[in-house]
C-alpha cells in the first residue's frame, strides 16, 4: 500500500493528513499557516515529513490552497491573507525539497472533487459547492467537470456584491462567512476581537440569546440570498455546503425557511434551491486533494474506494 501526505492551507491553520491511495485518513495533524514565508513554514513541516517518511515511506504530497490555482504551472494567482502562497511555483518548491511527486489544486475544487467521487454528488453531473469559512468560496461542476473559467476565478462566489454600505460594496464573504458572523456577534455583544468562534456563537444562539439570534438571522439572510442568486444563475441539481459550520444540523433548515420566504414574496419564482451539507466536514479538502493527486498522476480513482478515516 502507498501512503501520501495531504496538506490543506487554510486561513487559520494548515490541516495535514497521512492518507492512503483510497483517500483514507490514517493520521492527522495541524500546522500554523500565518507565517512570513514558505521557508519559515518548512521549519514546522520538515520534522513531520521526515517522521512520516520513515514510518510510512511517503510517495507523494497532495495540496489544497485558496486562490486561483494553475495546476500546470504551480502558481496561485489572485490574493489571499497567506501572501507567501502567491508569486511562486509551489509545486516545484515542494518537489525540490522533498523529492516526491506533488500536485496542487484550489481548495474548493478539491472539496468538489471529494463530493463528486466519494460524497453526496456521485450521481450528479451538475452541482455547486459553497465553502463557508474565513471567506466564501466554491466550485461549479457542469457535465461532471469543474468549470474554472477563463481566468481561473470560476466559483469565487465570495466576491459577489450583495449591497453597499456608506458607498462601499459589500461582498458575500464580508457578510456570510463564518468570520463575518463571529465579528458581527462580537461587536453586537461589545466583546473584544477573538472572544468568540463560530461554535460559540451558535451555543449562544441555542441559549436563546436575543442579540445573537438577531445577528444569526441577518447572517442566514445574506447566505440565503447568495445561494438563491447562485441557484438562479447556474441552476444546479444541488448546492453542497462545506466548511465546519456546514455540520450545524439546523443550518439547512434555516436556509430553507428563508427560501420559502423569498418564494412567497415572488410567486413567479417557483424553483427552490436544493441545499445539502457535505458529509466530509473539514476533511473535504484533504480528501479531494488526494483524488486530484491520483487523477493527475495517472490513477483512476474509483467511486467505491473511500472507506473514511482509519
Amino acid at each position: 500500500m502507498s501512503f501520501y501526505i495531504a496538506l490543506d492551507f487554510g486561513g487559520s491553520s494548515v490541516k495535514c493528513a497521512v492518507m492512503d491511495h483510497c483517500a483514507t485518513i490514517i493520521e492527522q495533524f495541524h500546522l500554523p499557516s500565518r507565517v512570513a514565508s514558505f521557508e519559515q513554514w518548512f521549519e514546522h513541516f520538515d520534522p513531520y515529513f521526515h517522521h512520516y517518511q520513515d514510518k510510512y515511506s511517503i510517495v507523494g504530497i497532495a495540496m489544497s490552497a485558496c486562490g486561483a490555482v494553475d495546476v500546470e504551472t504551480g502558481f496561485i494567482h489572485g490574493k489571499s491573507s497567506l501572501y507567501y502562497l502567491h508569486g511562486v511555483d509551489v509545486i516545484s518548491l515542494f518537489t525540490r525539497r522533498y523529492h516526491v511527486p506533488v500536485e496542487l489544486e484550489n481548495d474548493a475544487c478539491c472539496a468538489a472533487l471529494a463530493e463528486k467521487w466519494l460524497g453526496v454528488c456521485r450521481d450528479s453531473e451538475h452541482f455547486c459547492l459553497v465553502v463557508i469559512g474565513s471567506g466564501v468560496g466554491g466550485a461549479i461542476v457542469t457535465k461532471g467537470e469543474i468549470q474554472k473559467g477563463h481566468r481561473l476565478h470560476g466559483g469565487e462566489f465570495g466576491y459577489a456584491i450583495m449591497g453597499f454600505e456608506n458607498g462601499r460594496p459589500q461582498i458575500l464573504s464580508h457578510l456570510a462567512s463564518t468570520y463575518a458572523l463571529v465579528v458581527k456577534a462580537e461587536k453586537a455583544l461589545s466583546l473584544p476581537r477573538h472572544s468568540l468562534s463560530g461554535i460559540k456563537v451558535f451555543e449562544l444562539y441555542d441559549q436563546d440569546n436575543e442579540v445573537i439570534r438577531s445577528v444569526v438571522s441577518d447572517w442566514i439572510n445574506y447566505l440565503a440570498m447568495g445561494l438563491y442568486n447562485l441557484h438562479y444563475t447556474v441552476d444546479p441539481e444541488y448546492i453542497v455546503l462545506g466548511g465546519a459550520i456546514s455540520q450545524r444540523e439546523d443550518l439547512v433548515v434555516l436556509l430553507e425557511r428563508k427560501f420559502d420566504e423569498y418564494l412567497q414574496a415572488m410567486p413567479y419564482c417557483h424553483v427552490k434551491p436544493n441545499v445539502i451539507a457535505s458529509p466530509f466536514g473539514n476533511d473535504a479538502n484533504l480528501i479531494g486533494a488526494m483524488v486530484h493527486f491520483s487523477q493527475r498522476q495517472g490513477g483512476r480513482f474509483s467511486q467505491n474506494q473511500y472507506i473514511g478515516s482509519a
